[in-house]
């Protein structure tokens, strides 16, 4: 039974980071907040050539079709994300074993990068397959890099519209089907070649350059705070967000509660990842004695 149940937690875990990649929010970041990064990570990286066709198998295009209905709690949704980063880089914070200037660099290194690819747009979008592959490749690097948007970089990249909103669905349809796969091939085959190169790379960080590595992905989450923050609009270019403070009224109360909620969901992750991890240590070290059928005289 705590198999299954574990396998239930990861699988539920998983549909979460899938639908997130809808959203302008990096679902590494979520996978760290869910305590499931390295082990996706590692996962990713143990396939093998013959497991790639599967790899972004079951993107949910009605889920795709219907995103608009974040518009109608747009400032609450993203409320929520500001809490998750938030305590998700203090999470990512206190598993730095050494502080020290080096980190420190890469911290800022990181929310710089990332600040900088979160405050921009690009209205115009491009259908070249070459491009698409490109897209592919930038877009999938934030299923698995935590504070890079994949879902912001086709914005950045111009092609956001063009793959959710026109390419997806358009599978759904007999008569539309070719025009959606024409576009969603070479982003595909570009999503496979980043997340297992970026797989590859990050386990190899991960296992070699531990706290420089956790130090670098603070900083980059840090850095994605423009994207979730609600109160910005497109300048008159599309090139660009304009960002303004939020009035003082009943709307504002609320972000604040739900910024407090995503910042409680973490905590509450990150006890429950204590209390499994404790309960599997105390199973290691205590196993049941195996019970044996009376014999029969």
């Amino acid at each position: 039974m705590l198999a299954l149940w574990i396998t239930i937690k990861v699988f539920i875990k998983g549909m979460i980071m899938g639908a997130v990649n809808v959203f302008p929010v990096s679902s590494g970041t979520v996978s760290l907040i869910l305590g499931v990064f390295e082990r996706f990570v590692n996962s990713i990286k143990s396939l093998n050539p013959k497991n790639f066709r599967y790899l972004r198998k079951g993107q949910a295009s009605e889920f795709a079709r219907r995103k608009q209905s974040l518009k109608s709690y747009e400032v609450y949704t993203w409320s929520f994300f500001i809490g998750l980063i938030i305590a998700s880089v203090v999470y990512v914070m206190k598993r730095i074993e050494k502080v020290n200037i080096k980190n420190i660099l890469l911290i800022l290194a990181g929310f710089a990068i990332s600040f900088m690819l979160s405050i921009k747009s690009n209205p115009y979008s491009n259908d070249n397959f070459l491009y698409l592959f490109l897209c592919g490749i930038v877009g999938a690097t934030g299923m698995v890099v935590p504070g890079i948007s994949g879902s912001h970089l086709m914005l950045l990249m111009g092609n956001y519209e063009l793959i959710v909103t026109e390419a997806i669905p358009a599978l759904t349809k007999a008569s539309t089907f070719m025009h959606g796969a024409r576009i969603l091939f070479p982003f595909a085959l570009g999503s496979v070649v980043s997340i297992v190169s970026f797989s590859y790379l990050l386990s190899w960080l991960m296992r070699d350059f531990r706290n420089e590595t956790l130090s670098a992905l603070a900083g980059f989450m840090l850095g994605s705070l423009p994207v979730v923050y609600p109160w910005k609009e497109p300048t008159a270019d599309m090139m660009d967000f304009a960002f303004h403070l939020p009035q003082w009224n009943s709307e504002l109360l609320m972000a604040v509660v739900m910024m407090v909620l995503g910042a409680a969901t973490v905590y509450l992750l990150e006890l429950m990842a204590r209390h499994t991890a404790k309960k599997q240590a105390e199973r290691l070290l205590n196993p049941k004695p195996k019970r044996h059928g009376k014999k029969t005289q």
